[in-house]
């Protein structure tokens, strides 16, 4: 798509703005959305913290995942004693234990038997389990019985019970509740 200012470039900036009810949108190129001063507020608010967050995560040493912090107990520290060629691996995807030392993150579902020694732990202190116990509905009342069905029953006593008027009222109440679910 084109930049919809200048009509050259292709359009890399989607800007909608709605001011007293009236909305506007357009795709913009780069160029043209630093000469509207549109992203730039956003890109210096956040300057800062993404280049704290870069470097956090950039740095596998950083105090926050290194051994000795929060994470990097978690998953055993960094780094891992795979450097001899003897690293596990998994199977599946070829995930080393180095890397998910380093991620923090499984990279396929066998990864979970591979490593199980390594994110059992992990799983328990984030999650309280190491297994899904999963839950199960409030008990809710039996649902009401069909009236039908226990017309009948009560029918079928008072029959045997020689109660004849009962039952005629019983066989009139019964007839009609069928005529109202057909």
């Amino acid at each position: 798509m084109k930049c919809e200012k200048c009509g050259k470039n292709e359009a890399t900036t989607y800007y909608k703005e709605t001011i007293n009810g009236q909305t506007r949108e357009m795709h913009l190129c780069a160029d043209c959305a630093k000469e509207m001063h549109i992203g730039a507020d956003f890109e210096n608010a956040f300057a800062g913290i993404a280049n704290t967050m870069g470097s956090l995560w950039g740095d596998p040493f950083h105090p926050f995942l290194g051994s000795g912090s929060l994470f990097g107990n978690m998953l055993g520290g960094l780094p891992a004693g795979g450097l001899l060629g003897t690293e596990r691996k998994c199977p599946s995807c070829g995930m080393t234990e180095s890397e998910l030392r380093r991620t923090g993150r499984a990279g396929c579902p066998d990864c979970y038997h591979t490593f199980e020694d390594i994110l059992t732990p992990y799983i328990r202190q984030v999650h309280g389990a190491d297994s899904h116990l999963g839950s199960k509905p409030q008990d809710e009342a039996a649902p009401p019985a069909n009236p039908v069905t226990e017309l009948k029953a009560k029918l079928q006593e008072a029959i045997q019970g020689e109660n004849y008027e009962e039952a005629a009222r019983l066989r009139d109440e019964i007839r009609r509740l069928e005529g109202e679910q057909k």
